[in-house]
């Protein structure tokens, strides 16, 4: 195990890239609650809250790609601060416009355009690994280490948001946002791995990364396993005020994303001799099981170690995803490629989190967890029937299929 994380740290850059993307990518776990607390405080609505944070979390879905897409085209660095010098103005205008009193309509319309401009630095890293690892299994790693970095910034940044709001004001802790985004970006952009990136624009397809059947394919089963996500995290604050205890959801979530780090180190630390998507059906398989025992869970102190056990399969389950990606992705759309396996993950998420709160209400918090198991399940299938489709050994051969397959 030890091997495997310092073959993988001492690769040259790679302290400073992890580092970097971590603080570039810290602000979307810090947006969502940051936008909620500061509309609602200005409007004293939830509802207008809540219309926010969708309008700029599926603006940063829809546009995700075409950044992404420009990336493969230009390189990253010109791309990387443009959005960020945009997201973090049109933040800066969000608060101003909402101070003024406007309308809600144009608060929804300023957040709509930030996050479109959302930085594509998650679809940016992930391209950058295949140039850091050294062979397909410290690929493999970084991967697993990537999905597991993730789940620090969904438990930092809600934190971060919540005492910039308490110690300061719910505006200060968007104009936090913006101020993160903008020096992230930067700090990330300027890194010699990032800068030095070339763009393959000339092999690039036509039809982008999509052109590829397997993707395609891969990323339907990606939206399904995101359902599982948004299920969770609206099902698990549900069992908690169902017994009288709102205080423990944040302790539960928590556990979740405990187990999911847990899971992710101990995914990159093992030697993989199976096919890469029989593994991922595997996976798929894994956090179903995980999660289907939060169906029964009727006591708070079941509650806390079946929580930590629905997040062990998580992070390797994205990991798996990433190293999917980019063996399928054609020549020159690798960044394009993992910006739309980001969309698919919220779109996922949205659908998880939405119909799991109407399950809530009939069915309690066990209704969001029986459909996060049956997306997950689904997933599974669709995974296991598709698996010619979406083996890199089976599909068209383009950058990350060779750089993972043949190396």
């Amino acid at each position: 195990m030890i091997a495997r994380y310092r073959a993988l740290l001492s690769a040259p850059g790679f302290t400073r890239l992890l580092a970097s993307s971590v603080l570039g990518r810290l602000p979307s776990g810090m947006f969502s609650l940051a936008l909620l607390l500061f509309v609602h405080a200005r409007t004293d609505s939830f509802l207008a809250a809540g219309v926010t944070v969708g309008a700029f979390s599926l603006a940063g879905a829809a546009f995700g790609p075409l950044l992404g897409a420009r990336v493969d085209h230009v390189g990253q660095t010109r791309v990387l601060l443009a959005a960020a010098g945009a997201q973090g103005a049109l933040l800066v205008a969000l608060v101003l416009v909402a101070e003024s009193g406007a309308a809600t309509a144009v608060i929804v319309a300023l957040a709509a355009l930030a996050g479109a401009a959302q930085p594509p630095i998650a679809g940016c890293i992930r391209a950058l690994w295949a140039h850091v690892a050294a062979d397909a299994e410290t690929l493999e790693t970084a991967y697993a280490l990537d999905a597991t970095t993730q789940e620090v910034i969904w438990t930092l940044g809600p934190l971060l948001v919540a005492s910039t709001a308490v110690l300061a004001s719910p505006a200060a802790a968007v104009l936090a946002c913006a101020a993160i985004t903008v020096c992230g970006t930067a700090f990330f952009a300027a890194s010699n791995l990032s800068s030095g990136w070339q763009a393959q624009a000339r092999e690039r397809t036509r039809r982008g990364a999509l052109a590829s059947p397997g993707l395609r394919a891969l990323l339907a089963t990606v939206a399904l396993s995101g359902v599982v996500i948004g299920a969770v995290e609206v099902g698990l604050p549900a069992l908690a005020v169902a017994h009288g205890a709102r205080w423990s959801a944040g302790p539960l979530l928590a556990l979740f994303s405990v187990g999911s780090m847990a899971g992710g180190l101990l995914y990159a630390a093992a030697s993989w001799r199976r096919p890469i998507g029989l593994r991922y059906v595997a996976l798929l398989l894994s956090m179903a099981a995980g999660v289907a025992p939060l169906i029964a869970a009727h006591a708070l102190a079941v509650a806390y170690p079946l929580s930590a056990l629905a997040g062990l399969a998580l992070a390797p389950m994205l990991s798996c995803q990433f190293s999917l990606v980019g063996a399928l992705a054609p020549a020159g759309t690798a960044t394009e490629a993992f910006t739309w396996h980001r969309g698919a993950t919220i779109a996922g998420m949205a659908a998880g989190s939405t119909l799991g709160g109407s399950l809530i209400d009939t069915h309690g918090a066990a209704g969001a967890f029986a459909l996060g198991c049956a997306g997950v399940a689904l997933a599974c299938l669709l995974a296991a029937l598709w698996r010619r489709r979406i083996d890199p050994g089976q599909a068209p051969a383009g950058v990350g299929a060779v750089s993972v397959a043949q190396r």
